[in-house]
């Protein structure tokens, strides 16, 4: 990445990407640790975050790991509805076409009647601010996609 050292970069792909912990980040980077306290790595980690440059390249990588996972689970979504269509129409036996429709159908939620939901309705915002814990916790934060300076801590 223009305007970062290589170990800058290996330590914001290893935030961004790999979801490590700064310290661990730190010293996966190639930055030379052994005569360091942890105290000290985790400081220097921690400055290191703040960088400007460092700063935008974790956000970048994580935005796009978030979109890579997003399109893989929906074409491994796609998939599989898509193979159980083919089954419910060319499967062996009725059993298995049976089954197959039963599978699709528990992915329409409310669709077997007498079905209850096992979570209670949560709010646009409750689900947002439970996303934007869960990413704190792990050293991400969430960007919101129509505001992309604004981030939800």
């Amino acid at each position: 990445m223009p305007g970062l050292t290589a170990k800058q970069e290996q330590f914001a792909k290893n935030v961004g990407i790999r979801n490590m912990g700064l310290a661990e980040a730190y010293r996966a980077s190639g930055y030379s640790t052994d005569n360091m306290k942890d105290k000290v790595i985790r400081n220097r980690a921690s400055e290191l975050r703040q960088h400007s440059g460092v700063s935008v390249a974790i956000r970048g990588f994580q935005d796009a790991t978030t979109r890579e996972m997003t399109a893989s689970v929906a074409s491994d979504e796609d998939l599989v509805l898509t193979e159980l269509r083919r089954v419910i129409k060319d499967g062996e036996s009725d059993n298995v076409k049976v089954r197959a429709a039963e599978a699709l159908g528990k992915t329409v939620p409310g669709l077997f009647k007498g079905e209850e939901r096992t979570e209670p309705q949560r709010t646009p915002e409750e689900i947002r601010a439970e996303l934007a814990e869960l990413l704190a916790e792990r050293g991400m934060r969430l960007v919101e996609v129509d505001k992309p300076d604004k981030a939800v801590h």
